[in-house]
């Protein structure tokens, strides 16, 4: 791991170093310093750091205005912001950040707390692992798949889901787990969702797709171990013509499908007005499958779609999951949430579950099950196995149960 020190004053620079001299996990294989955005930028024309530690007031240039230039230089790695600031000030800056598509893993108030330190590069370093998955040459990157080539791809099976698991987080027993579109390609590898999805989705292959992870779901329910499996559906989906009439016709081979297989309901603010999705949702309830918002907390009409549908289960977005930790409206936003799906007897889900201090913040609260790459990364089905013993392990070993 590379990490790039941003920081003027030589004091606090120097203190940086040497906790990150005492850290000796994740390892930090090469560190630079710098004493302004300006001088960031100028060293990062040769140097390419995983993760940026990186002050706001600076001289020559400020973090914030440096933070706006590193968004066109399409930086990839992690940042995690140090300031004295106040709460609103790195809340807006985050928010600023995730606007720019930079991917901001926390905020660090100083004095820095080497702990807290440690923590925020376990969890970079998860992401660096999320995304070494993919391949990332410029090969990869710059791909431009057409339609024919991604109709190919469907019907060689290249494109399927992944599995990354559920557990609960009073006893970490493996709940379930959610199917995840993944495009296995033959020379470039796994890719990147981003690289072939949205031209899937353009191609209204929406419905064809939960349709696929359903059947692949249940052709390999001895690798599941009979738990059940998320499939992630639109509004678009719903509104499909025939998307329902088609479950239902696994129904009938499946006569259990509903207690194999539920719903997530992704862009869930689209469904309020959408008569035709909403009438394909309330089908699937009174056929027994459940629902679940996913996402939720991010958009206003997911609280009104809560009195509409008759949903089992909310996901937290993983946006306030992750900076819990460190940004206190963050926190209070999940405890808000928590509390809802408590006084509507709904199973509660955070997203997002990178590291073992969120594991046990989330415990306190009571929230039910947890996802992210603290339990799992996405895996192919013959992964899972392999993982649920090596889980059970780490249940033991960190004492994760209550």
């Amino acid at each position: 791991m590379k990490i790039l020190v941003i920081e003027d004053h030589e004091f606090q620079r120097e203190a940086m170093l040497m906790q990150l001299a005492l850290i000796d996990q994740p390892i930090i294989s090469e560190i630079n310093t710098a004493a302004s955005g300006k001088e960031a930028l100028a060293m990062m024309a040769s140097f390419n750091p995983d993760v940026l530690l990186c002050d706001l007031k600076m001289p020559e240039m400020d973090g914030i205005t440096f933070l706006s230039y590193l968004s066109e230089l399409s930086f990839g790695g992690s940042i995690i912001i140090t300031s004295a600031s106040s709460d609103i000030v790195l809340n807006t800056v985050q928010k600023m950040c995730l606007s720019y598509h930079l991917k901001v893993i926390g905020a660090i108030s100083k004095p820095v707390k080497i702990t807290t330190l440690k923590e925020l590069l376990i969890l970079a370093s998860l992401e660096q692992q999320k995304h070494s998955v993919f391949l990332t040459s410029n090969t990869a990157k710059n791909k431009d798949f057409t339609e024919k080539e991604l109709n190919h791809a469907l019907e060689q099976g290249w494109i399927q889901p992944y599995f990354q698991p559920l557990v609960k987080l009073d006893n970490g027993d493996w709940f379930s787990c959610e199917a995840l579109i993944r495009f296995n390609h033959p020379i470039l590898g796994v890719l990147p969702p981003a690289s072939f999805l949205p031209l899937l989705s353009k191609m209204q292959k929406d419905a064809e797709l939960a349709l696929l992870s359903i059947e692949y779901s249940l052709l390999h329910q001895q690798a599941l171990q009979n738990r059940p499996v998320a499939i992630n559906i639109t509004p678009t989906t719903l509104m499909h013509d025939d998307f329902v009439d088609s479950i239902l016709m696994i129904m009938e081979k499946h006569p259990h499908l509903s207690q194999k297989i539920y719903f997530e309901i992704t862009e869930s603010d689209a469904l309020e007005n959408t008569g035709r999705a909403l009438e394909s949702a309330s089908r699937l309830a009174m056929h027994g499958f459940n629902l679940s918002i996913d996402d939720f907390g991010t958009g206003y009409s997911s609280l009104a779609l809560l009195d509409t549908l008759p949903f089992n289960s909310l996901k937290i977005d993983m946006s306030f999951i992750r900076p819990m930790e460190s940004n206190k409206t963050a926190s209070a936003i999940v405890e808000a949430c928590l509390l809802l799906s408590q006084r509507l007897q709904l199973k509660s889900v955070a997203e997002g579950v990178e590291s073992l201090a969120l594991w046990r913040h989330l415990q306190q609260l009571n929230c039910q099950l947890a996802q992210g790459y603290f339990i799992a990364a996405p895996m192919p089905v013959e992964h899972l196995k392999q993982w649920h013993i090596d889980w059970q392990l780490k249940v033991i070993k960190q004492q994760l149960a209550n």
